[in-house]
């Protein structure tokens, strides 16, 4: 390394969703249980400076420009009225991809506020990357290597596998999982919603109800002081 050149480092995690039938590549790594599905891999996301072959040349503060935080959906307070947070724990989760079809894979992701309690499950579509962010003298920096984050990521955000995107021709927002509950999710907040579905005539009455309870067991689940499960 010279004067006015910095060898880049790894800044992001990215992660994604493999079926059984989609196995990933060698440089994938379990984010838990292989039977999961979820892999993550360390990756480098160029600044916006000038770069070249991983070399990050110095500029002046004239000519820098600003790293602006990246576009995420995680909501870190509670409450309906709770304003999402941009970068809960210093963390920023991006999307990949700006348009999603039928068949994609949907993850969840939920993250712990201030008081240590899990918050609602939130969807992710498809392919999505992890930052760590740093703010110092008034700008915002990518830590790096994020090798060093993952663990402080696992103490705060929990990840696991909902489903296929499902579109209807009406364009009605559908998630079809293994444990057969039709959920969706909201547009606004991202938040995992039940899927009533109650203009379905093949869905009777009986069915409708244990999926229903079968719903609020796995997504609204407390302990007995309150706390999420």
């Amino acid at each position: 390394m010279t004067d006015n050149v910095i060898t880049l480092k790894n800044n992001a995690l990215k992660f994604r969703y493999f079926s059984n039938k989609n196995k990933p590549e060698n440089d994938w790594i379990p984010f838990g249980d292989i039977a999961d599905g979820i892999f993550y891999k360390p990756t480098l996301v160029a600044y916006p400076y000038l770069v070249q072959e991983n070399k990050l040349i110095k500029l002046d503060d004239k000519e820098q420009i600003d790293i602006k935080p990246f576009k995420f959906i995680i909501q870190r307070n509670q409450g309906e009225r709770a304003f999402i947070c941009q970068k809960p724990h210093n963390f920023v989760i991006s999307e990949n991809f700006m348009e999603f079809s039928s068949g994609t894979p949907i993850l969840e992701i939920r993250t712990k506020n201030y008081k240590g309690q899990w918050q609602p499950w939130q969807a992710i579509l498809g392919e999505f990357n992890v930052y760590r962010t740093l703010k110092t003298m008034g700008k915002i920096y990518l830590r790096s290597p994020i090798e060093d984050e993952l663990e402080r990521f696992k103490e705060h955000f929990e990840i696991r596998y909902s489903g296929t995107l499902v579109l209807s021709y009406f364009k009605d927002v559908t998630i079809m999982g293994d444990d057969d509950i039709i959920k969706t999710y909201s547009l606004n907040t991202r938040q995992i919603e039940f899927f009533p579905d109650s203009d379905n005539p093949c869905w009777d009455f009986e069915d409708r109800v244990k999926t229903w309870n079968d719903f609020i067991a796995k997504y609204h689940s407390y302990d007995s002081n309150g706390n999420r499960i």
